[in-house]
């Protein structure tokens, strides 16, 4: 059976959910630092850059093999993309709004006005890409990150938009951008992780929360790519050193080379791929589970194509990967019904609910909660 023949029977709805979607109490609470051990202490001084440790962060360094994977990434995303940093926290800003994040707001609220972003539009940001008084860039970016949110996919008319103004690096981080801050906010909502006293901005209240884009089906299976993928003709010295690590020779996945045209994203955005492909504390079967039921959703034909043959080489049979496209409201094993309601509920809501989680934390440690929480929020990414 097809992708395709599969996807219509996937409950797709996104709900638009008032107020902030954090947990109400710390699910899992900030490493202490009376506690801290040497390996945690090296990640605050190599992360936190000469100030406190934010809540995030010492959260993230209850699993230091995470921390010291995914951070490189966001570090890169938030402060040394080819964006301006203006356009960086319009999408940061507007991506944290539509996932109802108020601690991703809060944070980025404070990095947008020393960008020169007022209160006025910090406002208006959160009315969405058709409120009154953006320029029709501005516009196109805010509905990016709305078109990314709601559908895994961004319009031509948004993508040719951009790529008037954007060259092909700029593309990639806007895509990213959102991408990226979708994972944070999904994660930082479902742990709980609590906004620091030095941070007083808060999502503006009495606006109507969630994206305004509403939902765009359509894929560019059969068409030309909007990135094509390198030729190994084509590879520069660096490329070819990065593409072929090991020397071998051998084909590389068309992805890959698609992201090779910009490796100073690449590069960093590996460590979180790599991270849940190979250092995650789950196992491959629960790895694959997640990341075929998120694919699914995004209907992402792409990553289906390649995660259903590593589910089934992982173990699992045919009613399995049925059960995976039925969701988590066929009946099964329960450990399963809940890695899959969590999916669900971080796609549709993008945090875990209070039943999910506690279902999880019966079975997960909290180092395989944030890898649950990640592994989702990575392949939703992708």
């Amino acid at each position: 059976m097809t992708f395709m023949t599969l996807v219509p029977a996937v409950s797709l709805v996104v709900l638009a959910v008032q107020g902030p979607a954090r947990a109400a109490e710390p699910r899992i609470a900030p490493a202490s630092e009376s506690a801290w051990s040497d390996e945690q202490r090296e990640l605050v001084s190599r992360f936190a850059q000469g100030r406190a440790a934010t809540n995030d962060l010492r959260t993230y360094l209850h699993h230091p093999v995470l921390a010291k994977n995914i951070m490189p990434f966001e570090r890169y995303i938030s402060n040394d993309s080819t964006l301006s940093a203006r356009h960086r926290e319009l999408l940061i800003l507007r991506t944290a709004w539509v996932c109802r994040s108020e601690y991703v707001w809060a944070h980025h609220a404070d990095a947008a006005r020393k960008a020169g972003i007022g209160s006025a539009e910090l406002t208006r940001i959160a009315r969405g890409p058709d409120a009154p008084g953006w320029d029709s860039f501005d516009a196109s970016l805010l509905r990016a990150a709305d078109e990314l949110h709601v559908s895994a996919f961004v319009s031509d008319a948004t993508w040719n938009a951009l790529a008037a103004k954007y060259d092909t690096r700029q593309m990639m981080d806007a895509v990213f951008t959102v991408a990226e801050f979708t994972m944070v906010s999904g994660t930082v909502n479902s742990a709980g992780v609590e906004i620091e006293a030095g941070f007083k901005d808060r999502l503006p209240p009495a606006i109507p929360s969630g994206a305004t884009t509403p939902r765009n089906d359509e894929r560019l299976i059969g068409k030309k790519a909007r990135v094509t993928p390198l030729e190994p003709s084509e590879w520069p010295a660096d490329v070819r050193l990065w593409l072929d690590r090991s020397g071998t020779g051998r084909p590389v996945a068309a992805i890959y080379r698609t992201y090779a045209r910009h490796l100073s994203m690449d590069k960093p955005r590996t460590m979180v791929s790599e991270h849940i492909r190979q250092t995650s504390t789950l196992s491959a079967r629960m790895r694959e589970l997640l990341i075929m039921r998120i694919g699914l959703l995004c209907r992402s034909e792409y990553e289906w194509a390649a995660h259903a043959p590593a589910g089934r080489r992982a173990g699992m049979t045919e009613a399995d990967v049925q059960r995976i496209v039925a969701g988590p409201q066929a009946p099964g094993d329960p450990v399963d019904t809940a890695l899959l309601q969590a999916v669900d509920e971080l796609y549709r809501d993008d945090v875990v609910s209070d039943v999910t989680w506690k279902s999880l934390a019966a079975t997960f440690n909290q180092k395989q909660l944030l890898d649950v929480v990640t592994t989702i929020g990575g392949y939703r990414m992708v």
